[in-house]
């Protein structure tokens, strides 16, 4: 009985991922929730990196200025946030994981297109250039069809283990 729970379970986390995967892969823009050294909160817009096919696909990269006041913010903090939304769709997400920074050049080479250069177009500005990179470890989901009636009331909440399973866990 135990193994049937647990493939229901994996059945019922495998819909809400791939739900989940459909809102974020079709917003071009979320928010980045980061805290401050006086643990205020701060969100700003940001514009999405796709994932690269060889990548997990709960990894999620910005571009960003390793001078910014963000990224000051990634380094100190060990969780940041991520809001997703399809108001269109009704499709809503609240992500969180662990954040880091990429900024050797091979990274930066690897992620680099050529768009980014309106928003550093100088030497000094490219030398600064670096990737959030975002590994979500857990999930909310409100998502009209996908997540249980009735709709909005509560999350359907979700998180990754230490060996990468994606499992129910309480709102």
């Amino acid at each position: 009985m135990a193994d049937l729970q647990q493939a229901l379970c994996a059945d019922d986390a495998r819909g809400y991922l791939e739900g989940a995967a459909e809102l974020v892969a079709h917003v071009q823009f979320c928010w980045l929730v980061t805290t401050d050294a006086l643990d205020g909160t701060n969100a700003r817009p940001m514009g999405r990196i796709l994932h690269h096919h060889d990548q997990h696909a709960w990894i999620i990269r910005f571009v960003t200025d390793m001078r910014s006041k963000k990224a000051a913010e990634i380094l100190r903090s060990e969780t940041i946030g991520l809001i997703v939304q399809d108001d269109a769709q009704q499709a809503f997400a609240w992500l969180t994981g662990s954040a880091g920074l990429l900024g050797g050049f091979e990274d930066v080479r690897r992620y680099w297109k050529d768009a980014y250069a309106a928003y550093f177009p100088s030497p000094e500005d490219q030398a600064n250039v670096a990737f959030v990179e975002v590994r979500v470890e857990r999930m909310a989901l409100w998502i009209k069809g996908v997540t249980p009636e009735p709709f909005g009331i509560r999350p359907t909440c979700l998180e990754r283990d230490a060996d990468n399973t994606w499992h129910s866990a309480q709102a």
